[in-house]
């Protein structure tokens, strides 16, 4: 059946020369002229540029995309990393408050105990508690 098939099919895709007089036909439904003149040769100039308009005017939009996002990707990026710094700063700052208050509190814990230290004893009672 396949065989047939492909035979069929080639039978119906064969060539076939065109009728008699069918290129004459077709140039007469064809318009005289071509393209039309331009009117002016400010027209002329302009032709060109619109053309290399058209044809690059959606890869410019494309690369200018891309260069404004790289441009603001960059942005947000510089902007949140200061931020991240600012915050390290400041935190840093607010735990050297903190290590020079302990070491305050500290210091003056230190010199009570060495007043305690050097201090005589209180006289006691002549009494031995032991």
């Amino acid at each position: 059946m396949s065989e047939n098939f492909e035979n069929e099919l080639r039978r119906a895709l064969r060539p076939v020369d065109a009728p008699a007089g069918f290129t004459e036909r077709v140039m007469r439904t064809l318009p005289a002229q071509r393209e039309r003149e331009p009117a002016s040769s400010r027209e002329i100039t302009q032709q060109p540029a619109l053309r290399m308009m058209k044809r690059f005017a959606v890869p410019m939009a494309f690369a200018a995309a891309l260069v404004l996002s790289v441009v603001l990707g960059q942005h947000v990026a510089d902007v949140q990393q200061e931020r991240i710094a600012t915050e390290q700063r400041e935190a840093g700052l607010a735990a050297s408050r903190e290590l020079m208050q302990a070491l305050h509190v500290t210091s003056k814990k230190l010199d009570l105990a060495y007043q305690a230290v050097q201090a005589p004893p209180p006289a006691e009672d002549a009494e031995d508690h032991t």
